[in-house]
C-alpha cells in the first residue's frame, strides 16, 4: 500500500516538558531517563497523545480533514523515544476517512482512523461519571489490576482548553478547544489516574459530538487480567468512547540482603575482591549483595544509576562490616585504563553485567548498527576489560550468556548473535592460557527489568538462580587449578 509524507517531526525534551505542563501528565516513563530505563521502553518516550494531535494538527493543515473530524481511531503499536523523528504518512484518504500512520523510517509507531463528516448529537450539558480528580506531581500507583476495578471520576477540561490553540491551532479550529483538551486529558488519565505510575496507554477510539463542557467523565469498564489490559468508558466535553491501557509490571525488586544473608555462610567468599561491572540494578546488584554476604569485598559500577549504585552500598553497609562495597562509575564502551586505574586493591574476580536495553523496536531482520552496538558492549567491552586486569594479576571472570543464543526469540536476532560472540572469544580467552580464566553460563530468562513483558512470561528467580552460579565462579582461582 503506498503512502504519502505529510510531514515530519523530532519531540525533544522541550516538547516533552511542554505537553507535560499542557496536560499534567508527568509520568516518569515520559519524563526520567534513569526511571524509564526500568521499563519496556528502556528510555523517555514521546506522550503518545502529543504524537497524535501533532498528526491530526497536520492532517487538518493540509487539508486532508477539511470536512471535519467526526471520530478519532488510535493505536498506539510501538514507542516513540525522545529524540526519534517520526514522519506522518497519509495512507489511505476518501470522503468519509482517514487513515494515516506515524513512523520511525520503516516501523509503525502509531495508527490514526480519522471519520469526517458532521459530528453526532451528543447529551446535553457535561457529563461526570465520580468525583472530580486532581492531577498532582506523582502518577497514581495501581499494583494490580484488581485495583482499577469501579474507578471513576471526571478530570476539568478547562484549564488545558485555556492553552491548546498555542500548541494545536489547526486541530482547535476544526474541532473547537474543549474537545482537543478532552483528547490531552486523556494522557493524564492513563499517565496519572488509571493505571498511572505503571501504565502503557493502549489505544482509544472516541467521537465527537456536538455537547462540550468542561469535565471529562471517565469509568472502568473492564478488567483482563491475563494481559494486565484495563478498560475505560469517557464521555464529556463533547467527547465520547473508550480507552484501553496496559498495566505493566513494577520495577523489578531483587532479594534484599537480608534474604541474601540466610542462604550465605558469612565468610564464604572472604578474601576476595569482586569487580561487578553493570552492579548498580538486576543481576549484577544481586550478585554485589551475594558476594559481600559471604565476606567479599564488592566494586559495583555505574554507568548512570549513581542514585541506585548508592542505595545498593547503603544496604550492604548496612549488612556488612565497612569497606565491603565501593561504588565506581564505568562505561563498558570506553577503555577501561582510565576508569579503573585507581582500584586501590587488586581484583580477584570479575562478574561483566554491562548490558544495553535487549528488546529493541527496529526495522527488518537484521540491523547491522544495532549489531555494532552489541557488540561493542558485549564482546569488546569485555575484552578490553579484562585485559586490563589481567595485566595487573590473575583474574577470574564470569561472562552471562543467554539461553537465548540458541533459539533467538523475534527482534533479538542482533543480540543472541552478539551474545555467541561473547562466547567465542570466552573460550579465546581460556585456550590462550594467559592470566584470564573466564566462567560462561547460558542463563535462562530471569525475571529482571529487561525481561518483565505485558503480559507476563515465564521467568526464573534470580537468586535461585545465580547463587549456585557465584559459588562456583568464587571458588575457581589460578591457585586451585
Amino acid at each position: 500500500m503506498s503512502s504519502a509524507t505529510l510531514a515530519s517531526k523530532t519531540f525533544d525534551a522541550d516538547d516533552q516538558a511542554a505537553f507535560a505542563r499542557l496536560s499534567g501528565d508527568v509520568n516518569p516513563l515520559h519524563m526520567d531517563p534513569l526511571a524509564a530505563r526500568r521499563t519496556q521502553a528502556g528510555t523517555t518516550v514521546v506522550h503518545g497523545i502529543h504524537a497524535v494531535l501533532w498528526a491530526l494538527d497536520r492532517l487538518v493543515e493540509s487539508g486532508a480533514a477539511g470536512a471535519g473530524i467526526a471520530s478519532l481511531k488510535v493505536q498506539f503499536a510501538k514507542f516513540i523515544p525522545v529524540g526519534g523523528t517520526v514522519a506522518l504518512k497519509l495512507v489511505r484518504r476518501d470522503d468519509r476517512s482517514i487513515r494515516a500512520e506515524l513512523a520511525l523510517g520503516a516501523l509503525t509507531t502509531t495508527i490514526l482512523n480519522v471519520g469526517l463528516g458532521q459530528r453526532r448529537k451528543g447529551e446535553a450539558g457535561e457529563t461526570r461519571d465520580g468525583p472530580a480528580v486532581g492531577l498532582g506531581d506523582r502518577p497514581a500507583v495501581l499494583a494490580r489490576p484488581e485495583e482499577a476495578a469501579g474507578l471513576s471520576g471526571s478530570l476539568d477540561t478547562a484549564g488545558p482548553a485555556r492553552s491548546v490553540a498555542s500548541r494545536f491551532p489547526h486541530a482547535v479550529a476544526s474541532m473547537g478547544p474543549e474537545r482537543v483538551a478532552a483528547v490531552v486529558l486523556l494522557s493524564s488519565l492513563v499517565g496519572m489516574v488509571c493505571p498511572g505510575l505503571h501504565s502503557i496507554f493502549a489505544a482509544f477510539a472516541v467521537d465527537f459530538t456536538d455537547a462540550p463542557g468542561s469535565g471529562l467523565g471517565f469509568g472502568v469498564t473492564g478488567i483482563d487480567d491475563r494481559f494486565r489490559m484495563v478498560r475505560m468508558a469517557v464521555r464529556g466535553a463533547g467527547v465520547e468512547g473508550s480507552v484501553q491501557a496496559f498495566m505493566r509490571w513494577p520495577p523489578v525488586a531483587q532479594a534484599s540482603m537480608s534474604e541474601v544473608s540466610k542462604l550465605v555462610a558469612p565468610d564464604e567468599f572472604a578474601a576476595t575482591t569482586t569487580l561487578i561491572v553493570g552492579g548498580s540494578r538486576g543481576l549484577g546488584a544481586l550478585t554485589a549483595k551475594v558476594i559481600a554476604a559471604g565476606g567479599g569485598k564488592v566494586i559495583a559500577t555505574y554507568a548512570r544509576g549513581r542514585e541506585e549504585a548508592q542505595q545498593l552500598a547503603g544496604e550492604i553497609r548496612g549488612h556488612a562490616p565497612k569497606g565491603t562495597c565501593d561504588i565506581i562509575p564505568y562505561d563498558a564502551r570506553r577503555s577501561p585504563a582510565a576508569q579503573l586505574d585507581a582500584l586501590a586493591t587488586g581484583v580477584s574476580h570479575l562478574y561483566y553485567f554491562a548490558s544495553a536495553p535487549i528488546a529493541r523496536q527496529k526495522e527488518g531482520v537484521f540491523v547491522p548498527d544495532l549489531f555494532d552496538e552489541f557488540v561493542q558492549v558485549y564482546v569488546k567491552g569485555f575484552h578490553d576489560c579484562c585485559r586490563f586486569l589481567g595485566e595487573r594479576g590473575s583474574l577470574t571472570a564470569f561472562y552471562p550468556s543467554s539461553v537465548f543464543v540458541g533459539n533467538p526469540p523475534q527482534g533479538m536476532l542482533e543480540y543472541a548473535m552478539a551474545k555467541i560472540a561473547g562466547e567465542l572469544l570466552c573460550d579465546g580467552l581460556n585456550r590462550a592460557g594467559g592470566r584470564v580464566r573466564v566462567t560462561v553460563e547460558r542463563l535462562p530468562r530471569l525475571l529482571t527489568d529487561q525481561t518483565a513483558t505485558v503480559p507476563p512470561v515465564d521467568a526464573g528467580d534470580p537468586l535461585e538462580v545465580m547463587l549456585p552460579v557465584i559459588r562456583r565462579v568464587q571458588s575457581t582461582t589460578f591457585d586451585q587449578g
